[in-house]
């Protein structure tokens, strides 16, 4: 069983977002997912012969893959009768289950809201900046949002303080965490919505734009573009608003830990981005990217085939919390479409959702249509949007941990017990 820490309302394991058809070996073991015969029996120890006794006995439900043939088994079933049949022993340390109460964001089954709001409908009718505020605020009721938020451009102090450290080296995330540790040092008794201002204030500059007026995502769009056109502009503003926040994923636990021992807004956000640069959280979309990009260099058909057969799992399919599709894929793909001027990479993508379609039970999510817009718009894979647009929601989740008593997390000792003379 999960191990957990209970403080009310909102759940989360502390896991990546991609599903894997196979074996999940890169993930943790809480996540619902499917595996196939050979491994279902394997996990249970018997042949496969007693595997589809247990189904033909009610002990084990069976379901065929959406190629008709294919069996497949629900792995958290196929773990609960493995449990049932064996003693327990100590093995690798199970998820975390944390259920903190929390009012910034509600997650459901093809559902999204920020504040009470649907991020699917305020990203159509709102900008990063305007999401952010309505983030930042405290009042839980229904309210009024922003419309036409303008943020002041980066303090030419703050620039130049955080330019005085040579991090052109550094990967993006990394220069954003230092200037997190230069800001503090500046201004430690900011509140978090005005820390976190600050610091995407400095992010265009940190990324290498010189636009220093315009919203948010126009001078973000100047550190890839000399001449953002309005439909990348767009691209990009929608992509921050449908990442601000995602309930409580393991940077922004991250974030709360750090408020929980009373931190200042900059050094949690600086934890977030360390968290957030770990392979299992903050690299879905560009792997997603890079699959893409091997899917029109080859075929979707044959790149699919051959990481079924490595069990290798299927970049920017499946979620842990929605069985349907991510509700913040079709608005990312929709902005993404404009870009591709002849067509030919989105119709890869096309080609690559239909052919998982047919083999695969896992519907696309986010990740796939952020691969696919760094991938079309040729950009860095891993260019840092998700931990950019992050920021916006860690600040409010850093409010609220303020309010809270400190975390305090209890092991569990698996040192051998004392040998006693005899």
């Amino acid at each position: 069983m999960a191990s957990s820490v209970r403080r009310q309302s909102a759940i989360i394991n502390i896991d990546s977002i991609n599903v894997d058809y196979g074996s999940m070996r890169r993930h943790n073991d809480s996540v619902s997912t499917y595996v196939r015969t050979a491994e279902a029996a394997e996990m249970l120890g018997v042949s496969k012969a007693t595997l589809y006794s247990y189904v033909s006995r009610g002990r084990l439900v069976r379901t065929t893959a959406p190629d008709g043939r294919t069996s497949l088994f629900a792995r958290d079933h196929v773990e609960q009768l493995a449990t049932k049949s064996r003693r327990a022993t100590p093995g690798p340390r199970p998820s975390i289950d944390v259920q903190i109460d929390s009012t910034v964001t509600a997650l459901g089954e093809g559902e999204l809201r920020f504040r009470g709001h649907d991020v699917v409908d305020l990203v159509a009718s709102h900008s990063f900046e305007d999401i952010a505020e309505l983030l930042w605020s405290e009042d839980t009721g229904p309210q009024e949002i922003a419309t036409d938020t303008t943020w002041a451009p980066a303090e030419r102090s703050d620039l130049d303080a955080c330019g005085q450290f040579d991090a052109s080296q550094l990967p993006a995330i990394s220069r954003m965490a230092m200037a997190s540790y230069v800001l503090d040092s500046l201004h430690p008794d900011e509140n978090p919505a005005a820390a976190a201002r600050r610091t995407l204030s400095v992010v265009p500059a940190l990324l290498g734009s010189s636009r220093k007026t315009g919203s948010f995502a126009l001078r973000l769009a100047g550190a890839w573009r000399r001449r953002p056109e309005p439909q990348f502009v767009a691209a990009i503003d929608t992509a921050l608003g449908l990442l601000a926040d995602h309930g409580l994923a393991t940077s922004t636990i991250a974030v709360r830990i750090a408020a929980s021992v009373r931190t200042t807004p900059y050094v949690a956000f600086a934890a977030g981005f360390a968290a957030i640069q770990g392979a299992l959280h903050g690299s879905a979309s560009a792997e997603a990217h890079e699959f893409l990009a091997a899917c029109a260099n080859r075929s979707p058909t044959i790149v699919i085939r051959e990481h079924r057969a490595a069990r290798r799992h299927i970049p920017g399919f499946g979620h842990k919390i929605y069985r349907g599709t991510d509700p913040r894929f079709h608005p990312m793909l929709d902005m993404v479409e404009p870009l591709d001027s002849s067509g030919d990479r989105m119709e890869v993508v096309y080609e690559t959702l239909a052919e998982v379609g047919r083999t695969m039970p896992h519907p696309p999510n986010v990740d796939l249509a952020l691969g696919a817009l760094s991938w079309i718009a040729d950009l860095d894979p891993h260019v840092p949007l998700f931990a950019i647009a992050r920021t916006a929601g860690w600040a409010a989740h850093f409010s609220e941990e303020m309010e809270e008593a400190p975390v305090r997390f209890r092991g569990i000792s698996r040192t051998p017990a004392p040998s006693r003379n005899l």
